[in-house]
């Protein structure tokens, strides 16, 4: 089968490898789609050598090749795959919650044209979707928002300030819009302000002048503006943490305590998540429109400058 392969420096190639063999527990899907995530930006740049697999990715949409006896899918079923996989067994597992197992994994590899994956991270896909929506359904583009809509609700009406517009930041604007929230959005890249503008959000550049929210959803995980979230945020409000980043600098009294502020986190999405996900489509959300480019996987390298470039919503290799 085809594989990416991270050579590192955002360069990528197309290599030969063997085909994957299901272990325990595990079904063979024949990829259809694969979708680029800004978590992947590190492998990207230091390349994959040394590492147990050859690319992250961990947002895919596939056709059952091969199943399990007794599992929930089978041999031809269109499926998306969850990007975390669960120990199965234990309490979190056992509610839907997979996030908080404590032996959760990363579930990665995904942009090849065959994947071995767990039986319990398969989604069923609604009839008829596209492969190219189909990923962004079943993974991070949709599966984000609506789990940080869960973890922090906010009401119709209700003012939602997001900070960056990168594909999790764009998603965010897409489901609190359609969820009936006032969302005002701050984001540097003029393409970015526009790709929100068009899903119904106010933007702001860097230089405008920010209102305060009762919810403020930080979305690019750079340290200045995780602090500036806290000054953004209204008293007895929210401050929902959505970009990933290793450590910033907090002043709790000042920023926390004495402003009654509450810091939220919230990662990827559970099984619990995905029936609400599949009830937002049935309701009209059109994931469609973060999708900005759809790449065939032989010119996998232009998907990839489009990614870092900046210049795209959600990128979407196509394996055919």
């Amino acid at each position: 089968m085809r594989q990416l392969r991270c050579l590192g420096g955002d360069r990528v190639e197309l290599v030969e490898v063997p085909d994957p063999v299901p272990g325990a527990g595990e079904a063979l899907i024949r990829v259809e789609a694969s979708a680029l995530c800004g978590s992947e930006r590190s492998v990207l740049v230091a390349g994959s050598d040394g590492l147990p697999f050859a690319n992250a990715g961990h947002e895919a949409a596939g056709v059952v090749a091969w199943a399990p006896e007794g599992a929930a899918v089978a041999v031809g079923d269109r499926v998306g795959i969850s990007g975390l996989r669960g120990c199965t067994s234990c309490a979190a597992c056992r509610a839907g919650c997979e996030v908080r197992c404590p032996g959760v994994r990363a579930q990665v590899g995904l942009h090849a044209e065959l994947a071995a994956v767990g039986v319990d991270t398969l989604r069923p896909l609604p009839a008829g979707v596209p492969a190219g929506q189909a990923v962004l359904l079943a993974g991070d583009a949709l599966g984000v928002p609506v789990r940080s809509l869960r973890r922090a609700p906010s009401a119709p009406g209700e003012r939602v300030l997001v900070l960056g517009l990168g594909p999790v930041g764009l998603s965010h604007v897409l489901v609190r819009v359609h969820a009936g929230s006032e969302v005002i959005a701050v984001e540097p890249s003029a393409y970015r302000r526009a790709l929100a503008a068009e899903l119904g959000a106010t933007v702001l550049g860097p230089d405008d002048a920010v209102p305060s929210a009762p919810l403020v959803i930080e979305a690019t995980g750079v340290p200045a503006v995780i602090t500036s979230a806290f000054g953004h945020c209204e008293p007895g409000g929210r401050v929902l943490q959505s970009g990933e980043c290793g450590s910033v600098e907090l002043q709790p009294s000042a920023q926390v305590i004495h402003r009654e502020i509450t810091y939220l986190g919230s990662w990827f999405y559970a099984s619990q998540d995905y029936p609400q996900m599949l009830a937002m489509v049935a309701d009209g959300l059109d994931v469609a429109k973060l999708l900005t480019h759809v790449v065939a996987a032989a010119d996998a390298q232009s998907a990839v400058d489009a990614f870092v470039g900046g210049e795209s919503g959600k990128v979407v290799l196509a394996w055919g």
